[in-house]
């Protein structure tokens, strides 16, 4: 994915085709589950791409439903509440929903991860490169019925496909890419394999090259060589891939025979596939790699009395060869906006390279820094400074013009805070499915009047459902009743929330928000699980 390289004295942005990036957005953390596959810094989304078939299956089957003429249904994650039904047989719906369990949240739908898993099913075993646009909207109940079904005749089967919005050549290009990869197990389909070995499973490949996207499912179809079980399967009833294919005489499968051919119409109809969405939902123009992304690891009040300062820098170097010799510095600016030079430095990560890689081949720096700030005069805003000697170019980000802001009114105290077991300490043993939390923040004393309030995603259980819900409620935060003397120090006033959340792996995230209107401060999307079972003293 070639972009511009903008070099000199400037703004360094995402790339001219799409809306310019600013600094903290609501898209930051879908944009690491894209971009950090591996490296240094990695979330680890294509870890489990053994089962892409899976992941491109779970797609199709939410989409299928869509009603072009209405505008409802598609991608929607509507699949969540539909796994029972006899159109959705086997394991790979709460396979994958599991798995997308561990990058769930308020900020990820599970509709934008299930298109997302398509995107890297198919990239990462050597299939075309497909936009990945977010925005979907989850589904908060079940969707009509009507996934198209093996045993279903081509009438029937052209007909869903056309309510979904895709023509006869659309139908038989999507099955074609979708089969491209994977396999049928027996104890899924025992009718289709005709293998009914109990507790053995067997996968029963689709094509000879199961595991890599390519056109074999359509040369070894035109040549007569194919196993493929709904082609050549004992049980003519549910040969569907064999009816898909000749459905218009096999012009679209000839004409996939070329492997180009197949790769371009693979990725247009799977991209037109993902983005097949309700009418309510508009989304983003397709994601690509932000330039330069700081991440705020640190701002709160140490013991000192001085304001912790800590984070790193992530600098996209897929387009710059010399980017070993780059250096990055910072410049901040004081609360009131005045001695904007002042520097801090980095430092280049060094584990791994220091480095990370993403989707769309991206390659990505890492720099750290930490610092402690006179809390008195405090922080507004950064900008980063880029400079590569060799080449004598130097940058500087600005994050559109005003620099990357920084609220110092409200910090996060996140090693004043703790999670434990409820009724941890207790002297009677019970089981339990909650955990308490005590949060704790220092709010600036010339705004320490006004309210201060948590607003937690509470996870919430759905039986029958892989994935739980999320119920956003707010809460009140309570001034500590005596004074801390490093807080009352730096000008700082400690405050606490205490709530509980249920006991589980899933992401539990919240937001601190001070004040309201033009003058609200918030500390955001911060995560519990990140808490140890201890709350220090400041």
């Amino acid at each position: 994915m070639k972009r511009q390289i903008y070099a000199g004295i400037g703004l360094l942005h995402a790339g001219s085709a799409v809306a310019e990036y600013i600094w903290p957005s609501k898209i930051d953390y879908l944009e690491d589950v894209v971009m950090l596959q591996t490296g240094y810094i990695h979330m680890g989304f294509s870890d489990d791409t053994q089962n892409a078939a899976e992941w491109v299956r779970t797609g199709f089957h939410d989409m299928a439903t869509h009603d072009a003429a209405t505008k409802t249904g598609g991608l929607d994650a509507s699949i969540l509440f539909e796994w029972d039904r006899p159109e959705n047989p086997g394991r790979a719906f709460n396979n994958t929903l599991g798995f997308m369990k561990n990058f769930y949240s308020v900020r990820s739908s599970a509709s934008d991860l299930v298109a997302l898993g398509v995107v890297a099913a198919i990239q990462m075993c050597d299939g075309p490169w497909i936009p990945f646009r977010t925005g979907r909207i989850d589904a908060a109940e079940a969707g009509p019925s009507g996934v198209p079904e093996p045993t279903q005749d081509i009438e029937t089967h052209t007909e869903k496909f056309a309510k979904a919005g895709f023509n006869t050549s659309d139908m038989i290009t999507m099955v074609a890419c979708g089969h491209s990869l994977g396999g049928i197990h027996n104890n899924d389909f025992p009718e289709i394999t005709g293998d009914t070995t109990p507790d053995v499973t067997h996968m029963f490949e689709l094509d000879d090259s199961n595991a890599v996207f390519d056109n074999a499912i359509v040369t070894e179809y035109l040549d007569g060589s194919t196993d493929n079980p709904l082609v050549s399967g004992s049980n003519d009833t549910t040969n569907s891939d064999k009816r898909v294919f000749a459905a218009d005489g096999n012009a679209t499968m000839k004409a996939l025979a070329d492997p180009a051919a197949f790769q371009a119409k693979c990725a247009d109809i799977l991209e037109r596939m993902i983005n097949t969405v309700p009418s309510t939902v508009t989304l983003s123009e397709p994601m690509q790699a932000i330039d330069v992304k700081p991440y705020i690891t640190t701002l709160a009040l140490n013991s000192d009395g001085a304001i912790q300062f800590s984070g790193r820098i992530r600098l996209r170097i897929t387009e710059r060869p010399d980017n070993a010799n780059t250096t990055l510095h910072l410049t901040y600016a004081d609360r009131s906006g005045a001695n904007a030079s002042t520097i801090i430095k980095t430092t280049r990560a060094t584990l791994i390279g220091g480095t990370s890689s993403g989707l769309y081949n991206e390659a990505l720096a890492w720099y750290e820094f930490a610092t402690a700030l006179d809390a008195a005069a405090g922080i507004s805003k950064f900008h980063v400074h880029i400079t590569t000697p060799s080449s004598g170019e130097a940058a500087v980000a600005d994050n559109g013009g005003g620099g990357f802001p920084i609220d110092d009114a409200v910090l996060y105290q996140e090693a004043q805070s703790c999670v434990k077991a409820a009724g941890a300490g207790a002297s009677t043993s019970t089981s339990t499915t909650q955990e308490d939390v005590t949060l704790a923040a220092a709010v600036r004393a010339d705004r320490a009047d006004e309210p201060l309030t948590l607003e937690m995603a509470y996870v919430v259980p759905r039986p029958g459902a892989v994935l739980h819900g999320f119920d956003v409620r707010q809460s009140a935060f309570e001034r500590s009743a005596s004074a801390n003397a490093v807080a009352e120090k730096a000008g700082y006033v400690m405050y606490a929330a205490k709530t509980q959340v249920e006991l589980s792996n899933a992401r539990t995230t919240f937001d601190i928000i001070l004040g309201s209107g033009e003058t609200e401060s918030r500390v955001e999307f911060k995560d519990t699980r990140t808490l140890t079972d201890v709350c220090a003293s400041l």
